[in-house]
């Protein structure tokens, strides 16, 4: 628990920093991100996904003006899509833009942890008369949640359709009225101060099953909440929209759903975001590489090499991590460590710092990245 005058402190800076942003955008918010520079962050780190990241940032522009209402959480969003798409990696970027690498203000909730009834009390604390009631435990970070005057708490309940039922009706409170009463009924969670985000992959194993089996599908009405959505999609993705939509359905209560503000549907990776993926995961790389004074860089025929072995639109981004540890990683370690002892045999220092001001040239040769080594550029 941090001292009182750390807390004011910190609030007097947070205070700060958003007048200034007001001061630059001609609007006197108690908000300091930027939308804009948001979206941008966003842009940088998540493939394929625009639609969805310019629906997020038209609701943050909403909450920035001030035209949510305090009464509920900031916003409620469900996204849905297939594994390794970028829903869970978006929400711990903006946790990231807003917060600062630390995240100090982000809560998140695995979900998949959850998946018996009695595991609602991990929510909600233990209820009167057994064990843990008095002390009012609950996985939930409530530092994390509140957020502070000028930065919402970002909350995320990874994988929401991998807990049991009980546990996900304990949170139908919490998006209504954003308040969460712990079951001992000494002690209360307020959400109003937290951008609320749920994912999900439901829907993503009919939807193969169908693409695969019987094609296109008929369109059915859709619901008040998704009415962009249909505007925006060809016809083969409204058919995957109609099938996602009705797994929804038919696993989540409507009363669960109506208190949802925005679901968004996060399109599959295809091989025209290959290059894009596997230039941001060289880019990620080079920023843990740069403490030791190392750059990396990679011919094209590597570039093509890695792109083509590590696509699996099953498993999307998380397949091509995969192959760039194994086909990049390793053989780049091997350089390094080979660099290393050419450097101890000149009589360097002892450690990281013989490899120190180093460029390694990747190429593609007969099926396998080789590293060469010259001096870093100035």
């Amino acid at each position: 628990m941090p001292f009182i005058n750390d807390v004011l402190v910190d609030n007097s800076q947070s205070n700060q920093l958003a007048r200034e942003v007001a001061s630059l955008s001609g609007l006197r918010s108690r908000f300091a991100f930027d939308p804009e520079q948001i979206r941008i962050e966003l842009e940088k780190h998540i493939v394929g996904q625009q639609a969805v990241i310019d629906a997020l940032c038209q609701q943050l522009k909403v909450i920035k003006a001030g035209l949510h209402d305090s009464q509920r959480p900031l916003c409620v969003l469900l996204f849905i899509g297939d594994t390794g798409v970028g829903k869970t990696e978006l929400v711990r970027t903006l946790a990231r833009c807003i917060h600062g690498d630390n995240n100090p203000g982000f809560c998140c909730i695995d979900m998949n942890t959850l998946s018996q009834s009695h595991y609602s009390a991990a929510i909600t604390g233990a209820p009167p008369g057994y064990v843990g009631s008095k002390e009012n435990l609950t996985l939930l970070n409530e530092d994390a949640i509140t957020g502070s005057s000028s930065r919402p708490g970002v909350v995320l309940f990874d994988e929401i359709e991998k807990a049991d039922t009980a546990v996900v009706r304990s949170l139908m409170n919490v998006f209504d009225s954003g308040k969460l009463r712990l079951a001992s009924g000494t002690r209360e969670l307020s959400f109003c101060n937290s951008l609320v985000f749920m994912t999900s992959n439901i829907g993503s194993k009919q939807w193969a099953q169908t693409a695969r089996h019987s094609g296109s599908r008929g369109i059915r009405q859709w619901q008040r909440w998704l009415p962009s959505l249909q505007s925006r999609l060809t016809g083969r993705q409204r058919s995957r929209a109609t099938v996602i939509e009705e797994a929804m359905h038919s696993h989540f209560d409507p009363e669960f759903i109506n208190r949802i503000d925005r679901i968004e549907l996060f399109e599959p990776l295809t091989s025209a975001h290959l290059t894009a993926i596997v230039e941001l995961e060289l880019r990620q790389l080079n920023q843990r590489l740069r403490r030791q004074g190392v750059q990396v860089e990679l011919h094209p025929s590597a570039l093509d090499y890695l792109r083509d072995q590590g696509f699996d639109p099953l498993f999307g981004a998380r397949s091509i991590k995969r192959k760039v540890r194994d086909l990049l990683m390793v053989p780049l370690a091997e350089a390094l460590l080979s660099a290393d002892r050419l450097q101890a045999d000149k009589g360097s220092e002892a450690g990281a710092n013989r490899v120190a001001g180093i460029t390694l040239h990747g190429r593609n040769v007969d099926g396998k990245i080789e590293f060469d080594l010259k001096p870093a550029k100035e």
